[in-house]
């Protein structure tokens, strides 16, 4: 075989080693290229001495810290005190006006939970008025739809809540509907009382006229034995 050709396979099978080697060690950066990956919700600032990179951390400030706005400058920076009282710059463009999405949906979701508890009790006490009385069978009933409502809007809160993206703009609507539910609530703790005291009070007149009665007894009886006495003396 001749020099030339010698020379051209080797260069050939070389260049095809290193085609090999390459696609080898791509295959797992494209995999890894092609995997899904979100934005995290969870943000840390830097609060520093002055305004400016230059300027040492004084500390870290994660996403929904409370912070008193003491100076605010055209630069882009705003002077900050945290609640334990360390002082420094951020910048503002990081600052809102409002807590963020996380800190509302943990707290529409101890609101949803509370409601959950009171519902339960309200249920519970249903249930009892209903073996104790049937006379209060239909205004029951009136409260059990009252709590199947009451349950539906809290499916309905959960569906909002879990949607931290929507949270915002929904949030107002939100407010609204906890405060009929706390109402609803309110109307439900006085229904409750009214049924109990119907409750007591139909056993009170059962109690009065069972006494009322022996009472009549007490009196028509011995008069009906004089009469039967006299009766018998006059014959």
């Amino acid at each position: 075989m001749p020099v030339y050709q010698r020379i051209k396979t080797s260069i050939v099978k070389k260049l095809i080693a290193h085609i090999l080697i390459s696609a080898a060690l791509l295959t797992p950066v494209l995999a890894q290229a092609q995997t899904t990956r979100y934005v995290s919700d969870k943000l840390e600032i830097t609060m520093r001495n002055g305004q400016g990179v230059k300027f040492n951390i004084r500390k870290m400030l994660e996403s929904g810290t409370r912070l008193e706005v003491l100076e605010t400058d055209p630069a882009g920076y705003s002077k900050v005190r945290t609640t334990d009282g360390v002082e420094g710059w951020v910048l503002t463009r990081y600052l809102t006006n409002t807590p963020s999405a996380r800190d509302q949906l943990e707290a529409s979701q101890k609101r949803v939970a509370n409601l959950e508890l009171e519902i339960a009790k309200y249920k519970e006490e249903i249930s009892s008025l209903s073996n104790q009385n049937s006379d209060v069978d239909t205004q029951n009933m009136s409260l059990k739809e009252k709590s199947q409502r009451l349950s539906k809007e809290l499916d309905d809160l959960r569906r909002t809540a879990s949607n931290a993206v929507a949270l915002d703009n929904e949030n107002r609507q939100l407010k609204e509907k906890l405060q009929e539910i706390d109402h609803e609530n309110q109307s439900l703790v006085i229904e409750n009382n009214a049924l109990k005291d119907n409750s007591t009070r139909s056993w009170f007149l059962v109690g009065a006229a069972v006494l009322f009665a022996g009472i009549l007894l007490g009196i028509i009886l011995p008069r009906l034995k004089v009469r039967k006495k006299d009766s018998w003396g006059s014959l």
